[in-house]
């Protein structure tokens, strides 16, 4: 199987077929490749672009002089790229790759020699990384080009854009996009950490199935740092969830659970570990940490949409001891950073201050997030849970709870009322409750 370089590098030379105008934004030139076919792709591929000839299978195979061998690897490339949006993260990890090998030979012909010739051209090297040349933003005419291809592609009831699992959330917040930060806010125990695990779930599970059942061959990943609760902890709350297992009965399987409800847990543990999800519980979890993270999840999984979740805003590592407002800050801008270097969608969540005790109505506002001007200020979307319950246990509306959509960059505010069952730790649509019922 090819190295990971060597799949990038097919990934950018089936995106140029896909989409030929990018390749005049592409600063790689046929030495960066390692694959000697690559190699003669890509000089194929300036050449026609040169020549102001089109750039697909048939002008290529008509370059190779009737080559069996890269015929059939022309045809080979034109399926290796299931769209040309990512071509500059390929382009990155082909030059990236470059400059590892580059400085490696520069060091082992020092350690050989131990010659200060050897230590100068070893630091010139190093100086001279040229990861600058590859932009982290997209050009004018590519956002032209994927507005221009939004007016006549279906890309589904969301716009290419991933489910919540709720009608109701989708249809206010137009669902999660890629290179949005959304903030779940709340009190403690009302519930944030389930709604965001159940968005997941709902995310990797549609995720699983479209593969299984061949609808779609990018699949979308996600990743659940957890900096408050252990993963075991979650993974439990998790089988609970997909298997309507009571989460109480955890606190002794072996005596509390039935047979079936076991056989059922094991099932669910084969089934999960299919699914394109992560979780990650180390609780020294930094801004370097989870784009480390991104980055192995897009060079194994060959660049597949992603989801983060981060459990919790509160519990990130603060070592520089500022003010607790301008460490906030710092956090949600390099979230929001990554969130856009990456095109990832990143949730974030995040406790609300006391202040909504003190008041009569005890609905909560924007105002009531923690250090609120950063967060409110980064966030794309943001949405703070209310249970009536949770402040009336003689409430009407027990288990119901309100997701104030209280700011949303691209789209409408309101709210929606879902139904939390909590021995499942799980959210529904009050629509599906009452058919089941």
């Amino acid at each position: 199987m090819n190295g990971i370089k060597e799949q990038a590098e097919e990934a950018l030379l089936g995106a140029v077929i896909l989409e030929p105008d990018i390749i005049h934004n592409i600063n790689l030139g046929k030495e960066h490749f390692t694959d000697k076919r690559n190699k003669q792709m890509y000089s194929i591929m300036k050449d026609l672009a040169a020549n102001d000839m089109t750039i697909d299978p048939l002008t290529m195979m008509n370059k190779v002089n009737n080559n069996t061998e890269l015929l059939r690897y022309v045809a080979h490339l034109s399926g290796v790229s299931p769209s040309a949006k990512n071509y500059k993260a390929y382009e990155k990890m082909i030059l990236e790759h470059h400059e590892k090998n580059m400085i490696k030979k520069a060091a082992e012909t020092f350690v050989e020699t131990e010659a200060e010739e050897d230590l100068e051209q070893l630091i010139s090297t190093t100086k001279n990384m040229r990861r600058h040349l590859v932009s982290d933003e997209s050009s004018v005419k590519e956002d032209m080009l994927d507005i221009y291809d939004s007016l006549y592609q279906d890309r589904g009831e969301l716009n290419g854009a991933e489910s919540y699992g709720y009608s109701e959330v989708d249809k206010i917040t137009g669902g999660i996009k890629s290179g949005e930060l959304i903030v779940i806010a709340g009190r403690p125990s009302m519930g944030k950490t389930a709604f965001a695990i159940n968005v997941g779930i709902n995310i990797a599970e549609k995720a699983y199935n479209d593969k299984l059942n061949n609808k779609t061959s990018d699949q979308t990943h996600v990743s659940i740092f957890s900096l408050e609760m252990p993963r075991k902890q979650l993974l439990q709350r998790i089988i609970s969830n997909v298997g309507n297992l009571d989460g109480y009965k955890w606190q002794d399987p072996y005596r509390y659970f039935t047979e079936q409800e076991k056989n059922k847990a094991v099932q669910i543990q084969g089934f999960l570990s299919s699914m394109p999800l992560i979780i990650d519980d180390n609780s020294e979890t930094t801004l370097l940490h989870i784009e480390n993270k991104i980055k192995t999840v897009q060079e194994e999984q060959r660049l597949s949409k992603q989801v983060i979740i981060i459990d919790y805003l509160g519990q990130m590592p603060r070592p520089n001891k500022n003010r607790p407002d301008i460490e906030i800050g710092d956090i949600t801008t390099g979230l929001k950073r990554l969130a856009k270097k990456y095109e990832v969608a990143v949730i974030l969540l995040s406790q609300l201050s006391r202040a909504v005790e003190q008041r009569q109505d005890k609905h909560p506002m924007l105002s009531d997030l923690r250090d609120s001007g950063s967060i409110e200020q980064d966030a794309d979307v943001v949405m703070l849970l209310y249970r009536e319950d949770y402040y009336d246990r003689n409430a009407e509306n027990s288990g119901t709870v309100e997701i104030i959509v209280a700011k949303n960059r691209n789209g409408s505010s309101g709210t929606i009322k879902l139904v939390f069952v909590k021995e499942y730790s799980k959210f529904l649509s009050v629509k599906i409750l009452r058919e089941t019922k």
